[in-house]
């Protein structure tokens, strides 16, 4: 639970990013649908499998930068 936490949370480990929460969703989402893709018998075209998974950590990585250009520090 610690890994999460820390993956999920600003750099004072108590507020949760709503950044990452939403990448780390949009991850197992994607991952979710691939699997149950698989397990119902459909092909599966791992080109644009790999198209859609670096669409989805690619946005997420732009998401995130955002909101840290974004984000006002305490000397400001």
């Amino acid at each position: 639970m610690k890994l999460f936490k820390d993956i999920l949370t600003e750099d004072d480990n108590e507020t949760y990013c709503a950044a990452r929460v939403c990448a780390l969703a949009s991850l197992f989402g994607f991952l979710a649908i691939a699997i149950i893709h698989v397990l119902h018998g459909k092909d599966i075209d791992f080109s644009q499998l790999g198209v859609g998974f670096g669409t989805v950590l690619g946005g997420s990585g732009v998401m995130i930068g955002a909101k840290a250009a974004t984000q006002k520090t305490e000397d400001q």
